[in-house]
Order: structure tokens, then sequence, then C-alpha cells
């Protein structure tokens, strides 16, 4: 009886360190975090497409239309918020890029005011919340280096985040 016990309690122990790298994250983190994997993809980051995987997306480029456009699509179960769909296009012009980065999430679950209101807070941007109807809006704009535009909203009609980045070619085009 000791023995079996012992044997519990020592699986118990060793189980215990994967438990504890399970933990849960708001609604608030994760729209953080999707927003994140947007600006990754707007801003033409050539790594966005593995980050996005190895972030649990199923990310995949899609077929070029033309040597000037990129376009990725991906899906994802975003914890605690629901399922989301994901479109990236970056488009090259001579002297700039844009990226543009769109994520829907139909039926969300969760706080929407929590999660819109840790966008709007981010240091790099700034803009107008306001709430209405049951939903809440931001019209955000970015205020670091980067050129950028953010429309968010969480209302009984989903969840979206949606990004544009006007980047300046350091480089000339090949």
């Amino acid at each position: 009886m000791r023995v079996s016990l012992a044997l519990v309690l020592a699986l118990g122990l060793a189980a215990q360190p994967a438990l504890a790298q399970k933990t849960k994250s708001s609604p608030a983190e994760e729209a953080v975090a999707a927003l994140e994997m947007c600006e990754a993809f707007a801003r033409g980051d050539v790594l966005a497409l593995e980050a996005a995987k190895g972030a649990g997306w199923d990310a995949y480029e899609d077929e070029a239309e033309s040597p000037f456009i990129r376009s990725y699509s991906a899906g994802r179960e975003v914890p605690g918020i629901g399922w989301g769909d994901m479109f990236a296009l970056v488009e090259s012009y001579p002297n700039r890029t844009l990226g543009y980065c769109r994520i829907d999430i139909a039926e969300p679950r969760g706080q929407g005011e929590g999660a819109i209101e840790a966008l709007a807070v981010l240091d790099s941007y700034e803009g107008e919340v306001t709430s209405e109807n049951g939903g809440t809006y931001a019209s955000l704009i970015g205020t670091g280096a980067l050129d950028s535009l953010l429309i968010t909203h969480w209302d009984a009609v989903g969840f979206v985040i949606q990004l544009t980045i006007l980047t300046p070619n350091t480089a000339t085009s090949e």
C-alpha cells in the first residue's frame, strides 16, 4: 500500500512542472497576441509564416497573383475567444510596402470590452474607443515608427482586428 501511494505521489510531482506550464491566458492577452501576429505579417516580416505556425496557426502562403503581391491565410482556435480566420496581404510598390492583416472571430466568447481596451492601451497605438449597442469599437493609429492604422471591434457579430501598415522601402526593388 505504501509503495503504491509513494508511486502515485512521485508521478504527481513529476507531472507538476508540465501542469504549471499550461497557464490560462485571458481574452485580453490573446487579443494582444493575435494583433502581434497580424503586425508581423503586415510589416512584411519574412519569418511571419513560420512564427504563425509556431504559435499554433494553421498558416500557409496563398498562390501569388503577381510578383508584387503576397498573401497568406491562417486559422486557429484562439483560447478564450473562439476560432479565428486570418488573412494577410503584402503589396510591394516602388518606394513603400502596404501590409494588411485581418482576423475575424465569429461568435466570440469572453469579455470583449477588456480585449479591445487591452489593444487600445498598447504603447504603440492611440485613438478612440467607444461602446454602443453592446459592442466595443476602437479606431487607432500607430504612435511609433510604423505608419499603422488599426480598427478593432467586439460585438454580437464577432471580434475583428484589422490592421494596415505602410512601410517605406529601404532597399531597391529586385
